[in-house]
């Protein structure tokens, strides 16, 4: 606001008065910015005294001030980058012709990149272009004498970095297209990604790390029985972290995620594997969005610690984390945290105790609450509650807009097979359950099929 009031106040950049008036009034009701203080009839009383309100009047300099500000966040952008700043600025020293300022600023430039640690696809797309520049440069200063300029070290300089930041962007993007086809369950037309890679040498881009780290990436996509592109990955997001800079957070989750994806296999190992990285994540702050610890993060390793039954860890996670979760849905996923360990440990009095005092506004929170709710009632051996239970959760299901098919599916076959469990356990039938522990076997992965097989397999044995 104080740099705003600046820009604002400055004959640069405005000479309307009357819209440093709006603004300097505007300013004295920041941050609240109170409905009854801010009508329009008020606004302009002060502005205009004594004059009759004139609507179109103060929109004209409502207008003018967002340009302003629309004006003033570009500006802001703008003079943080230094690299944007001297790319224009060669280029007005350029068509001005003062060649010998235009050596000094493309020097300090390519100074500033060699200091740069993080090697990004920013950092390789500066490179190509100030590299152009000079290219650019040496062609008007040798202007008809090509041998003076077409050198292979200007030519290859040019030529690598361009190819760099195409490829960081490419790898970059399919990575991201591989997600979300796994995640959302679509198609989406990969052919030339594909095409890209089948001709890939990675063996060419040794000293580039973010190369390295997403073509490793795509290669736990599509060669997902290969541990060892996991594990590669994991030592080059280590090895080069200062360099990757902000892509490390994306990195983490990629590692996060392809461990989830062996879990759901049933591969176990990839347990203990799952909570180094949430542990490696939360000494990083890599997990951070807008300064807060995501709910879906803050569960995750709630499940994960839970399952490695690290309890006495855990209840010290729940509570010095608790204040980093946003303070709108802190207490919701704080008491449905509290709730899930206790629920693991066999304390389901407890757990549900807990549980009553999470009240979620989020929609998918509200579906694990209520599939937390159905575990512990089938932990108590409470089978008519539970068959209520779960005929009303599949109705919430059936009749929320707002859930996809695609989890409205994994959420039905939750309830179905519970159901089935549930109705086995009270007929004692183990042909049954038998039938069962086959039927969840040749399934899909759906949310907590692994608890209900588990279940299914404990009961079986009792039966025998």
């Amino acid at each position: 606001m104080k740099e705003f009031s600046e820009f604002v106040s400055s004959p640069f950049f405005n000479k309307n008065v009357n819209v440093i008036k709006l603004f300097e009034y505007l300013k004295k009701l920041y941050p609240e910015f109170e409905a009854a203080k801010i009508e329009k009839e008020k606004a302009f009383a002060k502005l205009f005294p004594g004059k009759p309100f004139k609507d179109s009047t103060l929109r004209l300099l409502m207008f003018y001030l967002y340009e302003l500000v629309e004006k003033f966040l570009a500006y802001n952008r703008f003079n943080n980058d230094p690299f944007k700043s001297k790319d224009i600025l060669l280029n007005v020293l350029f068509e001005r012709k003062l060649f010998k300022d235009y050596e000094r600023t493309i020097e300090i430039v390519n100074k500033e990149l060699d200091n740069t640690i993080v090697k990004d696809q920013e950092y390789f797309a500066n490179r190509y272009q100030f590299a152009e520049h000079k290219l650019s440069y040496l062609a008007e200063i040798y202007m008809g004498k090509y041998e003076k300029y077409l050198t292979s070290d200007n030519i290859q300089l040019f030529s690598d970095n361009i190819t760099y930041y195409y490829l960081i962007s490419v790898l970059k993007y399919y990575a991201i297209t591989l997600n979300t086809m796994y995640l959302y369950n679509i198609k989406i037309n990969t052919s030339v990604f594909e095409n890209i890679i089948k001709n890939f040498n990675i063996e060419g881009f040794k000293n580039i790390p973010l190369i390295q780290v997403y073509y490793r990436v795509i290669l736990l996509f599509i060669e997902p029985e290969n541990e060892d592109h996991y594990y590669k990955l994991k030592e080059l997001v280590v090895k080069f972290e200062k360099e990757i800079g902000d892509f490390l957070g994306d990195l983490y989750i990629n590692l996060e995620n392809y461990t989830i994806r062996q879990l759901r296999k049933g591969n176990h190992k990839f347990l203990q594997e799952s909570m180094n990285i949430y542990e490696m994540e939360l000494e990083k702050k890599t997990y951070l969005n807008f300064g807060c610890m995501p709910n879906t993060f803050y569960t995750s390793i709630v499940v994960t610690a839970s399952k490695l039954k690290s309890f006495d860890k855990l209840r010290s996670f729940i509570e010095d984390y608790k204040h980093e979760l946003h303070e709108s849905s802190r207490e919701a996923n704080y008491y449905y945290a509290l709730a899930y360990m206790e629920n693991e440990q066999g304390n389901y009095e407890k757990a549900l105790e807990y549980l009553a005092k999470s009240k979620p506004d989020e929609v998918y929170l509200k579906m694990d609450l209520r599939i937390l709710q159905v575990r512990i009632y089938y932990g108590l051996n409470w089978m008519l509650p539970l068959q209520s239970l779960l005929d009303t959760f599949k109705k919430t299901v059936h009749n929320n807009k707002f859930i996809p098919d695609m989890r409205k599916n994994q959420y039905l076959k939750f309830i179905r097979y519970t159901n089935q469990l549930n109705n086995i356990r009270f007929k004692e039938d183990k042909n049954l359950c038998n039938e069962l522990i086959m039927d969840l076997k040749r399934d899909e992965y759906f949310s907590y099929k692994l608890w209900i097989l588990e279940e299914a397999e404990l009961l079986f044995n009792k039966l025998n």
